[in-house]
Parts: C-alpha cells; structure tokens; sequence
C-alpha cells in the first residue's frame, strides 16, 4: 500500500504554517506566512489554500497521496460546526467556516482542532511524549491552554471543548480573568501576568528597566527572563513567583490527572532552565497524592513544528475513527 501524506496547518495570530506529514510523523515540506488577519477571513482563506498548494508541491508527492488536510487554530472555536469564532488574535474572523471552505476546495477530508489540541497531538506522536498513554501537554505563552492525551487519544469532553486549563483558578481573590473568573491560572503565570508585574515593579535605575529602554511599556516576559538570567532582583523575584504559580498549577493537574508525562511548551517555557527548578519544587511539595517519581515533566521538544505535525496527525486519527 502507498505512502498516504496528511497536510498540517497551523493558523495563529502571527503566522500561518503548512507542511506535509507522512504517516510516520516525518515533514517533508513547510512553508509558512504572515497571517494578517485584519485583511479578513476571504483573504486568510485564500492564502491558506495557495499555501497548502505550495507545501504539497515542494514534497514533489502524487496528488492523489494526499490523505487530507488537518487544521490547528486559535481560538476560540465551534469544532462541531469547524467554525472559527472571532478569536482575539483573528480580528475580523467572526463565524468563518473555515472546514467547509478549505474542503470544498480541495475536495479533501478537513478537521479542524484547537492549537494546543493539535501541538499535544504531535508530542504525543513524535515528541516528547512518545510512547507514552497518558499525557498532559501544556503551553505557556500569550495564554496558558493545554492538550489532555488519555489511553493513547485525546480526550475533548463536552462540545469538544476539554482542556481550557489557563482558567482552573489558583488565587479565589486574584485579578479578574475575562473568562469571567478570579485569579485564573493564566492572569497569574503567562507572559503578559510577568510583563505587567515587571512593569509595575520596576525601580528607576535598574537593569530591567534600562534594558528595556527605561520604557515600562516595553517590558516583556522575555526581557524578564533575560534580566533576571543577569542577576536584575525585581526581574529574579518574579520569575521565582511565576515558577511558583506554574508549579501550584501543574500539581493540581497532576492530582486530578496523574498522567505518564507532562510536556510544558509555549514561549515562556523558553525559560526552561530559570523557572524549573522551582516549579519543580512547588510541585513535589504539593503533589502527594500521585506517585509525582514516576511522572516525567518535561520541556516540549518539536518547537515550531508541533501544530502542523499534529493537525496532520488528527486528520491520520479522523479517518481512522480515532479522534
């Protein structure tokens, strides 16, 4: 039996990416482009497709191989209709049938997965969840979202909407979330949480604010990480805090979930090294009831590949049966 050939597609706020996936999780081709959302969903369609097109041409593989197409988004989304529903980082993309469109032009099987569904998608099948049944992928970034992978499948629960784990609360009485919520996992330990705390608490003279120009508006997480991995103490003190709130809340995941692994990716975890180490004490220390030695917790490994290895992936899934 041939090789069949799944294309993976990757929308977010900045970038949209494509690539071709053989069924053993290999990239033969990736290509990606500015999203320019605000051009609307007409343009962004149409700019996927050519895209697509493009990605399939560079694998030089037969049409005919091509098993379908599998599409990551941000969100939010109405999966059960394939609909995206004027996410914050999509302004303008309001009730985009965005499966309907794409399949009617390629006359090809299209699912469409949330982006932390599709990136737990491909760490479980190619990264560094491999081999494993039962794991719980985690991105920080922007957001705080997660991918829940049990007995092998991904778990979506009602509305095939499971796995919005920003918005599980740490602090009852902390900042107000604009899920309607206090003190939500996300308000606490993503990006902009860290940027607005460094921001706030800045001292004139010191090396965070000179790096960032002596500009308050200009900090960001990374310029955080980057002073603090220079010894700045406001910048240090806010990323020990932060790997506390990342920490509390991979523990309470770990006592509900108990998973073989947790996979933690995002732009934030790019940190890995300044924020492990107490993250990972905060969770031994509040992780009793599962056997926290036997749980892996570990930095992503496919990086910018994880959405369209794994969009590819669900589309393999989905014409299995299996998503």
């Amino acid at each position: 039996m041939a090789q069949q050939y799944a294309i993976g597609v990757d929308i977010g706020g900045t970038n949209i990416v494509a690539a071709v996936v053989a069924e053993d999780g290999r990239v033969l081709s990736r290509l990606s482009t500015p999203t320019e959302a605000e051009r609307g969903p007409e343009n962004g369609i149409r700019r996927i497709c050519e895209l697509v097109e493009r990605a399939e041409s560079d694998a030089e593989i037969p049409s005919g191989d091509v098993a379908g197409i599998g599409i990551g988004c941000t969100g939010p989304l109405d999966l059960e209709r394939g609909r995206v529903i004027n996410p914050y980082t999509l302004p303008t993309w309001d009730d985009v049938p965005l499966v309907e469109a794409v399949s009617n032009r390629f006359g090809l099987p299209v699912v469409l997965l949330n982006d932390c569904d599709v990136a737990a998608l491909g760490e479980h099948w190619v990264g560094a969840g491999k081999g494993t049944r039962n794991m719980l992928y985690i991105t920080v970034g922007t957001g705080i979202g997660g991918g829940i992978i049990a007995n092998g499948h991904l778990y979506r629960g009602v509305g095939l909407t499971a796995g919005e784990i920003g918005h599980h609360v740490i602090d009852i009485n902390g900042p107000k979330c604009y899920c309607g919520a206090r003190g939500c996992w996300e308000m606490l330990a993503a990006a902009p949480a860290i940027a607005r705390a460094a921001a706030e608490a800045a001292q004139e003279g010191s090396l965070l604010l000179a790096m960032a120009g002596g500009n308050r508006e200009k900090i960001t997480a990374k310029l955080v990480a980057d002073a603090a991995g220079r010894g700045d103490p406001v910048a240090g003190e806010i990323m020990r805090r932060t790997a506390f709130y990342l920490g509390t809340g991979v523990a309470n995941l770990l006592n509900i979930l108990a998973p073989d692994v947790v996979v933690m990716g995002g732009g934030v975890m790019q940190s890995w090294s300044l924020l492990a180490p107490g993250m990972m004490e905060t969770i031994r220390a509040r992780s009793g009831m599962v056997p926290f030695e036997h749980i892996r917790i570990v930095p992503a490994a496919l990086k910018l590949n994880a959405g369209v290895i794994g969009a590819a992936r669900a589309l393999f899934d989905h014409l299995r049966g299996e998503l």
